[in-house]
């Protein structure tokens, strides 16, 4: 190569292309260990599942999600509460945790909460009462007519998250879903176990808060509870000023987001048949 052509050539490869042809293996290998280094992200091994080290219970949240026909969303609030109903009767071991419809987000989207006391266990004996039960299925072929799409997940719930408790009179909940990147959990929930004590500062807002199990891997969901989207704007406005454990809100978000990939925020009502209000 002449000087001309070198000329040409970005410094920094000049520089690069030196260095290449001088390096002993001993230099070459540490050149390698270091942009291995900056490269690679080396993960401890995992000693425990995180549903052993996040939650304490047994129990699993099953959450489902309705898309309603636009046309047919009276008919179909009737028929769930039909099915409500019929789950009462039937005294399967599940408790209802609300049932909500969407009205900042997905429109004509509705959504259930359910808790299975004894965890999966509970879960198949459900599945396996219900494929024999008539009345369970001329009640889910009606209300399936009138769905354009649906999707189920279980969920544990984190063992720092408070214990859902019924309000009463009319609140605003809402669903907050976040993404996370895979091996990404335990540090997320190491900030929340913090964050949570910090949001709900009055100790009514946090209802329920929970990571998947089933269905979308990677994903945890917060339901929040507030009487109004004034009074939601408020809590997030002053959460900003608290400070926990040495650590304000501003740090835990600057070292939250980064573990996110994605995000949603669903505002809901609860409706007529939900057990909390």
């Amino acid at each position: 190569m002449n000087n001309s052509s070198r000329n040409l050539l970005p410094k920094f490869f000049q520089i690069l292309s030196r260095r290449n042809l001088n390096t002993s293996p001993k230099k070459l290998s540490e050149d390698v260990g270091f942009f291995g280094n900056f490269f690679q992200r080396n993960v401890a091994p995992q000693e425990a599942a995180h549903s052993q080290k996040l939650s304490s219970t047994e129990k699993i949240i099953l959450i489902q999600t309705h898309d309603v026909k636009p046309d047919c969303l009276d008919k179909y609030e009737q028929v769930h509460k039909n099915l409500v109903g019929h789950f009462d009767e039937k005294a399967l071991n599940t408790t209802s945790l609300g049932h909500f419809g969407v009205f900042v987000g997905s429109q004509d989207q509705f959504i259930h909460v359910w808790k299975y006391e004894d965890g999966y266990k509970t879960a198949d004996e459900v599945r396996k009462n219900l494929l024999q039960d008539d009345g369970f299925r001329k009640i889910n072929k009606e209300m399936t007519s009138l769905l354009r799409k649906r999707n189920s997940q279980y969920l544990l719930p984190f063992s720092f998250w408070p214990e859902a408790k019924f309000r009463e009179k009319n609140h605003i909940y809402e669903l907050r879903s976040y993404n996370l990147k895979p091996g990404t959990l335990m540090e997320w929930s190491n900030y929340w176990a913090r964050a949570v004590r910090m949001r709900d500062y009055k100790h009514s807002e946090a209802y329920l808060g929970m990571f998947s199990q089933v269905g979308l891997l990677h994903n945890v969901n917060h339901i929040w509870c507030y009487e109004s989207l004034e009074e939601r704007k408020e809590a997030r406005e002053n959460v900003w000023q608290l400070q926990q454990s040495s650590m304000r809100w501003s740090e835990i978000v600057a070292s939250t987001v980064p573990l996110v990939t994605s995000m949603s925020s669903r505002i809901m009502t609860p409706l007529a048949h939900s057990p909390t209000k």
